[in-house]
């Protein structure tokens, strides 16, 4: 395992990144195009704005890495099982492939290129240009108007060749709304052990935590369809499992995931350690400056900070954090499960937030009642 890591990383680091004028991409590169909320933009009745995330990389030049996938077989105890050797060769790619910096693509907005939809499918949004990490973040206002709440919008890129699409479900100002975290609190990754992680990362079918999607239509139902955001410290190289786990097990939501390098497969393993409190609540106060009337359910676990994050956000939005609910997770590793999940460390993260608001489970039934009380 020691040389797995730094293999995966030399590898991606042959490739070098200029910094140049802004260019369209082109032939043989490669774009994601990410899920989206809209939220009413504030000032301008009538109009919707949301943040656009997209990728960029130069298209299957992550291929010649069979020497990886062969490593991490071997590594994780998988050489030889070709289901599983074509499941990590997939999952690593993303990770692979060189990303593009200060490239741009214009997106149709309700529509495909050259087709009706939405504004008759005049709606073209330029995204771009990408950072250094490959990655573009623009909040755009949409074109049109008369877009209502719970409204599902599908566009594409406008690209030389091949297809990238997204959708964008649109939610007003009122309402609830649910943040959940993903590892370990509605999947099963095990952080804390590092052979686990990359297993379930990277051979493993993704599996959900049980109880959990049961939880989350109680949720759906008892909150009218609120707007759901699920947040993780992974990179965005696994936006593709993750969308297709989250849409495959629970209600359809906004991934919030970090801008990270896709040059360092090592830098995945950090992601999930490092800095995750300060990470975590950046990217709520940014979802709730986009819906500022919304009142929230916030959904962690005790492997990583969620308990201070979340009590952090109480204490500066008091009215707007309905409940914090916290999975006490157990049988990965002993030694740190009894601090991380002792009493001692919840009070004193919770230290001057009510009693009411927050609560620890290991059972997601035992949340039948805290769902029930929600108004």
């Amino acid at each position: 395992m020691t040389r797995l890591l730094p293999l995966l990383s030399n590898l991606r680091l042959r490739f070098g990144l200029g910094w140049t004028s802004p260019t369209p991409v082109t032939k043989g590169q490669e774009v994601w195009l990410f899920d989206n909320t809209a939220f009413p933009t504030p000032g301008q009745p009538g109009k919707w704005s949301a943040e656009f995330v997209a990728a960029y990389f130069q298209e299957d030049s992550g291929e010649r890495a069979a020497r990886v996938v062969a490593e991490i077989a071997d590594q994780l105890g998988f050489a030889g099982d070709d289901e599983a050797e074509s499941r990590i060769a997939e999952r690593v790619e993303p990770f692979l492939n060189m990303i593009l910096s200060r490239k741009y693509v214009d997106v149709m907005f309700g529509g495909e290129a050259g087709e009706g939809g939405v504004n008759g499918g005049e709606g073209v949004l330029k995204l771009g240009p990408a950072a250094r990490h490959g990655i573009s973040v623009n909040e755009l206002v949409l074109p049109g108007e008369g877009y209502v709440d719970d409204q599902i919008v599908e566009s594409s890129a406008v690209l030389v060749e091949g297809k990238a699409t997204m959708r964008t479900a649109f939610a007003e100002e009122v309402g609830w709304g649910v943040i959940s975290d993903i590892d370990d609190t509605i999947k099963i990754s095990e952080v804390r052990n590092r052979i686990s992680l990359l297993r379930h990362t990277f051979v493993d079918l993704p599996t959900p935590v049980p109880g959990m999607p049961e939880l989350y239509q109680s949720l759906q139902s008892r909150l009218n369809k609120p707007v759901w955001f699920y947040l993780s410290a992974s990179p965005y190289n696994l936006y593709p499992l993750l969308r297709s786990f989250t849409s495959t097990h629970f209600p359809r939501g906004q991934l919030l995931l970090r801008e990270m390098s896709w040059m360092e497969l090592q830098s995945f393993i950090v992601s999930l350690t490092i800095g995750t409190q300060r990470y975590k609540e950046e990217r709520i106060r940014r979802a709730f400056a986009w819906l500022p009337e919304r009142k929230w359910v916030l959904i962690g676990d005790s492997t990583q900070t969620d308990p201070e994050a979340y009590a952090t956000l109480y204490k500066e939005f008091p009215e707007r954090v309905g409940r914090i609910w916290i999975r006490a997770v157990k049988g990965v590793d002993e030694a740190e499960e009894a601090e991380l999940n002792s009493q001692r460390r919840f009070e004193r993260a919770f230290e001057g937030v009510p009693a009411h608001v927050w609560r620890t489970f290991e059972q997601p039934e035992e949340l039948e009642k805290s769902v029930r009380e929600l108004e």
